[in-house]
Protein backbone atom coordinates (compact mmCIF):
# COMPACT_ATOMS: atom_id res chain seq x y z
CA UNK A 1 0.00 0.00 0.00
CA UNK A 2 1.47 3.15 -1.06
CA UNK A 3 2.19 5.56 1.85
CA UNK A 4 0.35 8.73 1.84
CA UNK A 5 1.77 11.71 0.92
CA UNK A 6 3.46 14.46 3.67
CA UNK A 7 2.61 17.87 2.40
CA UNK A 8 5.14 19.52 5.11
CA UNK A 9 7.96 21.90 2.84
CA UNK A 10 11.16 20.94 4.29
CA UNK A 11 13.72 23.69 3.51
CA UNK A 12 17.31 22.85 4.90
CA UNK A 13 19.67 25.73 4.52
CA UNK A 14 23.94 24.62 4.93
CA UNK A 15 27.21 26.77 4.73
CA UNK A 16 28.29 24.21 1.68
CA UNK A 17 28.13 20.78 0.23
CA UNK A 18 30.95 20.90 -2.21
CA UNK A 19 34.28 20.10 -1.17
CA UNK A 20 36.21 17.28 0.67
CA UNK A 21 35.37 18.72 4.67
CA UNK A 22 33.30 16.21 6.91
CA UNK A 23 30.17 18.99 6.98
CA UNK A 24 30.23 19.49 3.47
CA UNK A 25 30.12 15.36 3.23
CA UNK A 26 27.07 15.84 5.63
CA UNK A 27 25.39 18.07 4.22
CA UNK A 28 25.70 16.01 1.13
CA UNK A 29 24.16 13.17 2.49
CA UNK A 30 21.03 14.85 4.19
CA UNK A 31 20.27 16.41 1.35
CA UNK A 32 20.56 12.71 -0.66
CA UNK A 33 18.35 11.21 2.27
CA UNK A 34 15.47 14.24 1.67
CA UNK A 35 15.33 13.98 -1.77
CA UNK A 36 13.87 10.27 -0.81
CA UNK A 37 11.23 11.43 1.14
CA UNK A 38 7.67 12.40 0.26
CA UNK A 39 7.77 16.01 1.10
CA UNK A 40 8.46 19.18 -0.53
CA UNK A 41 11.85 20.11 0.05
CA UNK A 42 14.59 22.61 -1.18
CA UNK A 43 18.01 22.89 -0.62
CA UNK A 44 20.41 26.20 -0.48
CA UNK A 45 23.83 26.48 0.48
CA UNK A 46 25.64 29.67 1.43
CA UNK A 47 29.64 29.32 -0.26
CA UNK A 48 28.09 27.12 -3.01
CA UNK A 49 25.38 29.60 -4.58
CA UNK A 50 27.29 33.01 -2.92
CA UNK A 51 26.57 35.12 -0.24
CA UNK A 52 23.98 37.43 -2.44
CA UNK A 53 21.87 34.11 -3.67
CA UNK A 54 21.58 32.65 -0.79
CA UNK A 55 20.19 35.25 1.12
CA UNK A 56 18.18 35.46 -1.35
CA UNK A 57 16.58 32.20 -0.79
CA UNK A 58 16.50 32.03 2.60
CA UNK A 59 13.98 35.30 2.57
CA UNK A 60 11.78 33.42 -0.27
CA UNK A 61 11.93 29.80 1.40
CA UNK A 62 11.84 30.73 5.01
CA UNK A 63 8.16 31.79 5.22
CA UNK A 64 7.09 28.78 3.42
CA UNK A 65 9.01 26.35 5.62
CA UNK A 66 6.79 23.90 8.00
CA UNK A 67 10.40 22.23 8.86
CA UNK A 68 13.67 23.91 8.55
CA UNK A 69 17.07 22.23 8.78
CA UNK A 70 19.85 24.23 9.35
CA UNK A 71 23.33 22.80 8.91
CA UNK A 72 25.31 25.13 10.82
CA UNK A 73 25.38 27.20 14.22
CA UNK A 74 26.58 30.35 12.35
CA UNK A 75 23.11 30.51 10.41
CA UNK A 76 21.46 30.37 13.56
CA UNK A 77 19.61 33.94 12.96
CA UNK A 78 18.10 32.08 10.25
CA UNK A 79 15.94 30.39 13.09
CA UNK A 80 15.08 33.43 14.60
CA UNK A 81 13.45 34.79 11.51
CA UNK A 82 11.78 31.58 10.14
CA UNK A 83 10.22 31.58 13.83
CA UNK A 84 8.76 35.28 13.30
CA UNK A 85 7.61 34.44 9.73
CA UNK A 86 6.81 30.99 10.22
CA UNK A 87 5.74 30.44 14.31
CA UNK A 88 3.93 27.01 13.68
CA UNK A 89 6.88 25.97 12.13
CA UNK A 90 9.72 23.49 13.66
CA UNK A 91 13.48 24.05 13.54
CA UNK A 92 15.80 21.55 14.24
CA UNK A 93 19.78 22.30 14.48
CA UNK A 94 22.87 20.53 12.41
CA UNK A 95 25.85 20.05 15.40
CA UNK A 96 28.94 18.28 14.77
CA UNK A 97 32.54 18.98 16.44
CA UNK A 98 34.47 21.86 17.72
CA UNK A 99 32.40 24.54 15.97
CA UNK A 100 29.94 23.90 18.72
CA UNK A 101 32.05 23.34 21.53
CA UNK A 102 33.01 26.82 22.60
CA UNK A 103 36.54 26.39 21.93
CA UNK A 104 38.03 30.02 21.75
CA UNK A 105 40.88 29.07 19.65
CA UNK A 106 38.47 27.95 17.22
CA UNK A 107 35.03 29.72 17.58
CA UNK A 108 34.02 31.58 20.49
CA UNK A 109 30.17 31.68 21.33
CA UNK A 110 28.89 34.72 20.94
CA UNK A 111 26.88 36.10 23.75
CA UNK A 112 23.41 36.48 22.11
CA UNK A 113 24.01 32.81 20.85
CA UNK A 114 22.62 31.01 23.40
CA UNK A 115 19.83 32.59 24.59
CA UNK A 116 18.59 32.82 20.30
CA UNK A 117 19.45 28.97 20.34
CA UNK A 118 17.22 28.38 23.17
CA UNK A 119 14.28 30.58 22.10
CA UNK A 120 14.68 29.46 18.07
CA UNK A 121 15.58 25.89 17.97
CA UNK A 122 13.62 22.98 18.97
CA UNK A 123 15.52 20.48 18.26
CA UNK A 124 19.34 20.26 17.87
CA UNK A 125 20.58 17.08 15.78
CA UNK A 126 24.15 16.29 17.50
CA UNK A 127 26.45 12.93 15.82
CA UNK A 128 28.16 12.45 19.32
CA UNK A 129 27.37 11.81 22.82
CA UNK A 130 30.51 13.74 23.42
CA UNK A 131 29.70 16.61 21.22
CA UNK A 132 26.51 17.24 22.97
CA UNK A 133 28.02 17.19 26.12
CA UNK A 134 30.52 19.88 25.45
CA UNK A 135 27.71 22.03 23.27
CA UNK A 136 25.21 21.53 26.12
CA UNK A 137 27.85 23.07 28.58
CA UNK A 138 28.75 26.00 26.53
CA UNK A 139 25.62 27.33 25.38
CA UNK A 140 24.13 26.40 28.80
CA UNK A 141 21.58 24.02 27.10
CA UNK A 142 19.61 20.97 28.55
CA UNK A 143 19.92 17.38 27.26
CA UNK A 144 16.23 17.23 26.61
CA UNK A 145 17.33 19.65 23.84
CA UNK A 146 19.23 17.14 22.19
CA UNK A 147 18.72 14.20 19.95
CA UNK A 148 21.78 11.54 18.77
CA UNK A 149 22.00 11.75 15.04
CA UNK A 150 25.35 10.05 13.98
CA UNK A 151 27.16 10.42 10.39
CA UNK A 152 27.65 7.64 8.53
CA UNK A 153 30.00 6.21 5.54
CA UNK A 154 29.15 3.84 2.33
CA UNK A 155 29.91 0.83 2.75
CA UNK A 156 32.63 -0.40 -0.26
CA UNK A 157 32.83 -3.42 -2.04
CA UNK A 158 33.59 -6.97 0.27
CA UNK A 159 37.26 -5.39 1.57
CA UNK A 160 40.58 -6.90 0.31
CA UNK A 161 41.30 -10.14 2.88
CA UNK A 162 43.89 -10.23 5.56
CA UNK A 163 45.85 -12.64 3.32
CA UNK A 164 46.42 -10.17 0.80
CA UNK A 165 47.58 -7.16 2.77
CA UNK A 166 50.85 -5.82 3.24
CA UNK A 167 51.84 -7.03 6.50
CA UNK A 168 52.63 -5.33 9.38
CA UNK A 169 51.65 -1.97 7.53
CA UNK A 170 49.94 0.86 10.37
CA UNK A 171 47.61 3.51 8.48
CA UNK A 172 46.88 7.32 9.80
CA UNK A 173 44.82 9.44 7.49
CA UNK A 174 44.46 12.79 8.72
CA UNK A 175 44.69 16.48 7.72
CA UNK A 176 48.08 17.55 8.78
CA UNK A 177 47.50 21.49 9.43
CA UNK A 178 49.37 23.37 12.48
CA UNK A 179 46.20 22.89 14.48
CA UNK A 180 46.02 19.15 14.23
CA UNK A 181 48.74 18.12 16.97
CA UNK A 182 45.51 16.88 18.92
CA UNK A 183 45.52 13.89 16.94
CA UNK A 184 48.62 12.46 17.95
CA UNK A 185 50.19 11.82 14.70
CA UNK A 186 53.79 12.03 16.73
CA UNK A 187 52.64 9.10 19.43
CA UNK A 188 52.44 6.76 16.29
CA UNK A 189 55.96 7.54 15.11
CA UNK A 190 57.38 7.29 19.38
CA UNK A 191 55.53 4.42 19.52
CA UNK A 192 56.84 2.54 16.09
CA UNK A 193 60.38 2.04 17.94
CA UNK A 194 59.03 -0.46 20.46
CA UNK A 195 57.15 -2.43 16.87
CA UNK A 196 59.79 -3.72 15.50
CA UNK A 197 59.16 -4.20 11.77
CA UNK A 198 56.12 -2.38 11.53
CA UNK A 199 55.97 0.59 8.97
CA UNK A 200 53.79 3.16 9.11
CA UNK A 201 51.82 5.51 6.47
CA UNK A 202 50.75 8.78 7.12
CA UNK A 203 48.02 10.26 4.58
CA UNK A 204 47.87 13.74 5.14
CA UNK A 205 49.02 17.34 3.50
CA UNK A 206 49.75 20.18 5.50
CA UNK A 207 52.55 22.11 7.91
CA UNK A 208 53.09 19.05 10.36
CA UNK A 209 53.84 17.10 7.33
CA UNK A 210 57.82 18.38 7.77
CA UNK A 211 57.98 18.28 11.20
CA UNK A 212 56.32 14.51 11.64
CA UNK A 213 59.25 13.87 8.87
CA UNK A 214 61.89 15.42 11.12
CA UNK A 215 60.70 13.41 13.83
CA UNK A 216 60.56 10.35 12.31
CA UNK A 217 64.32 10.91 11.36
CA UNK A 218 65.24 11.92 14.98
CA UNK A 219 63.49 8.37 16.84
CA UNK A 220 65.50 6.85 14.42
CA UNK A 221 62.60 5.20 12.56
CA UNK A 222 62.64 7.43 9.36
CA UNK A 223 63.05 4.63 6.95
CA UNK A 224 60.08 2.76 8.46
CA UNK A 225 57.94 5.88 8.29
CA UNK A 226 56.12 7.40 4.69
CA UNK A 227 54.46 10.39 4.41
CA UNK A 228 52.72 10.81 0.60
CA UNK A 229 50.87 13.68 1.17
CA UNK A 230 47.43 13.83 0.14
CA UNK A 231 45.99 10.97 -2.16
CA UNK A 232 43.64 11.35 -4.61
CA UNK A 233 40.45 8.58 -4.47
CA UNK A 234 42.08 5.69 -5.91
CA UNK A 235 45.53 6.03 -4.18
CA UNK A 236 43.90 6.50 -0.88
CA UNK A 237 41.46 2.96 -1.97
CA UNK A 238 45.06 1.32 -2.28
CA UNK A 239 46.53 2.40 1.18
CA UNK A 240 43.61 1.22 2.93
CA UNK A 241 43.54 -2.06 0.72
CA UNK A 242 47.22 -2.79 1.98
CA UNK A 243 47.61 -1.60 5.32
CA UNK A 244 46.76 -4.03 8.34
CA UNK A 245 45.96 -2.07 11.03
CA UNK A 246 44.55 2.15 11.44
CA UNK A 247 45.58 3.97 13.94
CA UNK A 248 44.46 7.08 14.86
CA UNK A 249 44.70 8.72 18.51
CA UNK A 250 43.12 11.79 18.54
CA UNK A 251 42.14 13.35 21.90
CA UNK A 252 39.29 15.78 20.70
CA UNK A 253 36.71 14.51 17.71
CA UNK A 254 33.26 15.08 17.72
CA UNK A 255 32.58 11.64 16.19
CA UNK A 256 35.35 9.93 14.51
CA UNK A 257 34.01 9.36 10.72
CA UNK A 258 37.81 7.84 9.97
CA UNK A 259 37.40 4.82 12.00
CA UNK A 260 33.83 3.92 10.27
CA UNK A 261 35.85 4.41 6.98
CA UNK A 262 38.47 2.18 8.39
CA UNK A 263 36.43 -0.44 9.53
CA UNK A 264 34.19 -0.45 5.97
CA UNK A 265 37.56 -0.77 4.08
CA UNK A 266 38.18 -3.88 6.40
CA UNK A 267 41.07 -2.73 8.85
CA UNK A 268 40.94 -2.77 12.94
CA UNK A 269 41.51 0.44 14.82
CA UNK A 270 43.21 2.16 17.25
CA UNK A 271 41.79 5.10 18.81
CA UNK A 272 41.85 7.14 22.04
CA UNK A 273 39.78 6.61 24.99
CA UNK A 274 39.12 10.52 24.80
CA UNK A 275 36.73 12.38 22.88
CA UNK A 276 34.77 10.77 20.52
CA UNK A 277 36.91 7.92 19.74
CA UNK A 278 36.33 6.33 22.97
CA UNK A 279 32.37 6.29 22.24
CA UNK A 280 32.36 4.80 18.48
CA UNK A 281 35.64 2.17 19.27
CA UNK A 282 34.48 -0.98 21.81
CA UNK A 283 37.80 -1.51 23.10
CA UNK A 284 38.20 -5.03 22.37
CA UNK A 285 35.89 -5.47 20.07
CA UNK A 286 36.35 -3.79 17.15
CA UNK A 287 39.59 -2.24 18.00
CA UNK A 288 41.26 -0.60 20.82
CA UNK A 289 41.35 2.74 22.52
CA UNK A 290 44.46 4.29 24.62
CA UNK A 291 45.89 7.24 26.18
CA UNK A 292 47.55 9.30 23.18
CA UNK A 293 50.03 9.95 25.76
CA UNK A 294 50.68 6.63 27.01
CA UNK A 295 52.83 5.52 24.41
CA UNK A 296 54.02 1.87 25.58
CA UNK A 297 50.55 1.12 25.39
CA UNK A 298 49.57 2.56 22.21
CA UNK A 299 53.25 -0.01 21.07
CA UNK A 300 51.23 -2.47 22.59
CA UNK A 301 48.09 -2.35 20.83
CA UNK A 302 50.00 -1.78 17.18
CA UNK A 303 51.54 -4.90 18.08
CA UNK A 304 49.36 -7.20 19.19
CA UNK A 305 47.11 -6.23 15.86
CA UNK A 306 49.88 -6.59 13.85
CA UNK A 307 51.25 -10.36 15.48
CA UNK A 308 47.45 -11.82 15.66
CA UNK A 309 45.79 -11.28 12.13
CA UNK A 310 43.04 -13.47 13.41
CA UNK A 311 42.51 -10.92 16.28
CA UNK A 312 42.89 -7.92 13.66
CA UNK A 313 40.65 -9.65 11.26
CA UNK A 314 37.88 -10.07 14.16
CA UNK A 315 37.95 -6.71 15.28
CA UNK A 316 37.86 -5.75 11.76
CA UNK A 317 34.53 -7.98 11.04
CA UNK A 318 32.98 -6.76 14.12
CA UNK A 319 33.65 -2.89 13.19
CA UNK A 320 32.13 -3.43 9.51
CA UNK A 321 29.47 -4.88 10.26
CA UNK A 322 28.68 -2.71 13.30
CA UNK A 323 29.42 0.02 9.92
CA UNK A 324 26.63 -1.77 8.35
CA UNK A 325 23.84 -1.46 10.77
CA UNK A 326 24.28 1.87 12.31
CA UNK A 327 26.41 3.75 10.30
CA UNK A 328 25.53 3.21 6.65
CA UNK A 329 23.30 5.32 4.44
CA UNK A 330 20.15 3.21 4.69
CA UNK A 331 20.83 3.78 8.78
CA UNK A 332 21.65 7.27 7.76
CA UNK A 333 18.01 7.59 5.68
CA UNK A 334 16.39 5.91 8.72
CA UNK A 335 17.83 8.17 11.63
CA UNK A 336 16.66 11.27 9.42
CA UNK A 337 12.86 9.83 8.54
CA UNK A 338 13.10 9.73 12.69
CA UNK A 339 14.26 12.86 13.39
CA UNK A 340 11.67 15.10 11.22
CA UNK A 341 9.39 12.76 11.88
CA UNK A 342 8.25 10.82 8.41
Amino acid sequence: MARPRDDRRIVFLGISATGHGGIQAFNRRVAAGLATLDNRVDVAMRADQGTGAFARAALRLLPTADLLLLGHVNLLPLALLHRLVRPGGRRILFAHGIEIWGDPAYRRVRRWEPAMLRGAIDQVAVVSGYSRDRMAEAFGLSAARFTLFPNAVDLPAEPTPPAARRQRLVLAVSRLGAGEREKHLDALIRALPLVPDARLTIVGEGALREELARLAQEVGVGARVDLPGALGAAALAHANATASVFALPLSKEGFGIVYLEAWANGLPVIGSRFGAGGEVIRDGVDGFTVDPADIPSLADRMQRLLDDPSLAQAMAVAGRARVARDYSGPAFVANLRALIGS
